[in-house]
């Protein structure tokens, strides 16, 4: 009796020896990082937004021009906002910090095609940069001076960084 009731405690001993020996296995196991909380991810466009994107799209190699708010003259980048909503029947304001108070706030979790995104782009606060979120995870904006209307990562660390809002205005 005596040595069934040892060789019990060594097979139950045997079994939690096992047992931790595979949980700090598992503990040191590499594994993937998760993707950052704030990272954007593609997500299905509505067909309002689509339009708004397609034209947007169009747009890309339209040259900067502070004030511009034309594809003749150039956009700066709320003008390039207030013309590819305006051409599509949505009344917005035309200058960036009037545009951050349209529409309805969005956490960057939510953020959908169509939204606007703002970005503080200077290190004053006083630089406010807005452009138009796609299908992709992307945004199209019309950027600075000496450079054209394009298609950026909002997940690149430099647009992350300066993330300051994103609004509703669909």
């Amino acid at each position: 009796m005596q040595a069934g009731r040892t060789r019990g405690r060594f097979t139950a001993l045997g079994l939690a020896a096992c047992a931790l020996l595979l949980c700090a296995c598992a503990a040191t196991a590499p594994v993937a990082p998760a993707p950052p909380e704030a990272a954007v991810r593609p997500a299905p466009a509505t067909p309002e937004a689509r339009k708004i994107i397609r034209l947007a799209r169009s747009l890309v190699g339209t040259p900067y021009k502070w004030g511009g708010y034309s594809p003749g003259t150039g956009f700066d980048c709320s003008g390039f906002i207030w013309y590819v909503y305006h051409e599509n029947g949505v009344d917005l304001p035309r200058i960036s910090w009037q545009q951050l108070g349209a529409g309805n706030p969005v956490r960057r979790a939510d953020i959908r095609p169509g939204d606007l995104v703002f970005h503080q782009v200077d290190k004053d606060g006083k630089s406010l940069h807005v452009g138009i979120v796609t299908d992709r995870g992307t945004f199209v904006h019309s950027p600075s001076s000496g450079k054209r209307v394009m298609e950026s990562s909002l997940n690149s660390p430099f647009w992350m960084e300066h993330f300051l809002g994103a609004r509703r205005v669909l």
